[in-house]
């Protein structure tokens, strides 16, 4: 896993209500057909099984984050997981690797963590893709010292 910096997404105009649920990515100022869920990039990561991208979708009030895994073709994603809900914010705060398949996610003012899981080999069809999915990810809830 190697952090980059080649990405950028594209920038809405107009009203936030109506910006589309996703971005085209921007490699080195070249504009790709490929959109990703959010509106922000947070952190870009070049892993052997592809792209790993963070973003959120730029909410004052309802922060999310989304981790997408894209080809290194960069011509489909491979598997997207959100984190967030209806009036909570999920302000990504830090990803750290453990090595170069699995990462730990932390989120400000939340004690819990989660932990990802990148897959060599999934089922990346639609309807099947929940099934065996390239990104895996759980909740490591926050020991209570009670």
């Amino acid at each position: 896993m190697t952090p980059i910096q080649h990405f950028t997404l594209e920038q809405h105009h107009g009203p936030y209500e109506s910006w589309p649920p996703a971005s085209r990515l921007i490699v080195d100022g070249q504009t790709l057909p490929l959109a990703i869920p959010g509106y922000t990039l947070l952190f870009q990561f070049d892993t052997p099984s592809g792209y790993l991208f963070a973003t959120d979708f730029d909410c004052l009030f309802e922060e999310a984050a989304a981790f997408v895994l894209v080809s290194k073709d960069l011509q489909r994603v491979l598997a997207v997981r959100q984190i967030g809900a209806p009036y909570c914010s999920f302000w990504l705060d830090d990803i750290r690797w453990t090595d170069s398949t699995h990462f730990i996610a932390t989120f400000a003012d939340d004690p819990n963590r989660w932990f990802f899981t990148i897959r060599e080999h999934g089922i990346t069809w639609r309807g099947l893709s929940w099934l065996c999915p390239r990104l895996m990810m759980r909740r490591i809830k926050a020991s209570s010292d009670a």
